[in-house]
């Protein structure tokens, strides 16, 4: 018999409020995690060495964790990553060394690759199965708004933490910002608590849902979604464009928070992070909201729009690394982050289009795999760039090649016609193999 939860409700509505708490608890920590990091004692090199780690242990872990969401359920692999995801915090809260802050940040990657995919690829299907005839850009426009909320609300509240609280943090460690982990500490409880009740996990009928069916089937559905993320012409393409994608951020996420200092000259104004991380946030949503219109004026070419987005996105971080007062840096960054919203729709969109339903928590988690690999790589290059150069030098490299990634969607743009893109097919069609490589 199916299994399900005690409450339904709305796949929109669930969906809204799990993202918003779960980004909002990633939010807590966002604006001072670099500066959790460097006072513990860590090189900027460092950091980027650890940064580099979490993005491998993801990397590793994205495509069985999201087979596994796939096999045995998204709601089980979800609430599996919000324990794992308390223990790291739990680790980085005692942490007093590298080893130790690599251990931490590497449990926080297993966290991340849990959960990548899985209430993502829950209410596409569930929104999909309740209203077959929508345009799924239009409702992932909508449905994006959510996480960047979140994240801008949790990174206000967390860049004042150490400000109103940080004087209690001796309690819990020498680092002023140690009053973030707790808080996050307490903040997962209540949000698996939460997901227990209000999200709704069914299990078709006669199927073998244990833990151990679940990796039995991995191989099969990795080997399966592996084949179609390489072999169809359109997921490759926007894999390509993930994967520099990747790289590009991880070069912002690394850096932004000592380099707004370096223009600040004062390591206690963590205010100035939380307000910059909650606008970054708020303009990512706005963006989004903003993408259906630019869709629509376009006739919903979204390979077009995507290459112009790219575009705009390497110029404005190439911009971002000439700017020395915090008003300028501040305009430049919170720009970035629009552009990357409006992109967010329209190549979620063409990605989930390609995708068949039994394979989409696993295709999800492939794309995100792939994000990280380009986040590995930007960490490492990025970060060896910034030490031994600078940051500025660091972000106009990065800026250069996320314009040269718009290529990706610049092939898709010239072959919107033969790859059935101008009316994006639903994945139905895709799956019979339209699109795939003989």
């Amino acid at each position: 018999m199916p299994r399900t939860s005690t409450i339904r409700a709305d796949p929109f509505f669930v969906y809204g409020v799990n993202q918003t708490v779960h980004w909002f608890i990633v939010g807590l920590m966002f604006p001072v995690l670099i500066l959790i990091i460097l006072g513990k004692g860590l090189s900027i090199l460092e950091a980027g060495t650890i940064l580099a780690a979490y993005s491998g242990t993801t990397l590793l872990l994205e495509l069985p964790t999201g087979g596994l969401a796939d096999s045995i359920g998204r709601k089980r692999v979800y609430l599996l990553s919000l324990v794992v995801m308390f223990a790291a915090v739990f680790t980085l809260l005692l942490s007093s060394g590298f080893l130790l802050i690599l251990v931490a940040i590497m449990l926080y990657g297993v966290a991340r690759a849990l959960s990548s995919g899985t209430m993502d690829a829950w209410f596409v299907d569930e929104y999909k199965r309740k209203n077959p005839a929508i345009n799924l850009q239009r409702a992932l426009s909508k449905a994006m708004v959510f996480s960047p909320i979140g994240l801008g609300v949790g990174s206000l509240v967390g860049g004042f933490i150490p400000t109103i609280l940080g004087s209690s943090a001796p309690i819990f460690g020498s680092s002023p910002y140690s009053m973030n982990i707790v808080i996050v500490l307490l903040a997962t409880v209540g949000q698996i608590v939460l997901t227990i009740f209000i999200v709704v996990e069914v299990v078709k009928p006669g199927a073998d849902s244990g833990l151990a069916a679940g990796f039995k089937k991995m191989p099969e559905i990795l080997s399966s979604s592996f084949e179609h993320g390489i072999k169809n012409r359109v997921t490759f393409a926007l894999l390509m464009a993930t994967l520099f994608l990747g790289l590009g951020l991880a070069s912002v996420e690394l850096l932004w928070q000592p380099r707004v200092q370096a223009i600040i000259g004062g390591a206690e104004e963590t205010w100035v992070l939380g307000v910059l991380a909650a606008g970054y946030f708020l303009m990512a949503s706005v963006g989004s909201i903003v993408s259906t219109p630019i869709c629509r004026i376009t006739g919903d070419n979204y390979p077009r729009i995507l290459m112009g987005m790219r575009i705009i996105l390497g110029v404005l971080l190439f911009a971002l690394a000439l700017q020395g007062s915090i008003l300028a840096f501040a305009l430049f960054y919170l720009l970035l982050y629009f552009i990357l919203g409006t992109a967010g729709s329209p190549h979620a969109a063409l990605y989930n289009d390609q995708i068949p339903s039994k394979q989409r928590a696993t295709m999800m988690s492939f794309e995100s795999l792939i994000a990280q690999g380009g986040g590995l790589i930007g960490a490492l290059l990025i970060g060896f760039v910034a030490d031994i150069w600078s940051i500025p030098t660091a972000w106009m490299l990065a800026g250069m090649i996320l314009v040269i990634s718009s290529l990706a969607y610049l092939y898709l743009a010239l072959n919107a016609k033969r790859l059935n893109l101008i009316a994006c097919p639903g994945p139905e069609k895709v799956s019979r193999g339209d699109n795939e490589i003989p």
